[in-house]
């Protein structure tokens, strides 16, 4: 019989990341800074300084 799948684990990372961290993975693999999901992301972790820091480092070039 095949591995059961622990559906908690899907998703996440086999090491453990700050809310930080998450959210420079998720912008990393371009998440949108706007996305419901990163804005509610963002207000319950207090990570509004960490994501304009990183929209500064890692502004769209034209």
């Amino acid at each position: 019989m095949a591995d059961a799948v622990n559906e908690a684990e899907l998703g996440r990372s086999k090491y453990s990341n700050t809310p930080k961290e998450h959210l420079y993975h998720l912008l990393t693999i371009g998440w949108e800074p706007n996305s419901p999901l990163i804005v509610k992301f963002v207000n319950e972790n207090g990570l509004q300084k960490d994501l304009n820091d990183w929209l500064a480092l890692n502004k769209v070039k034209s």
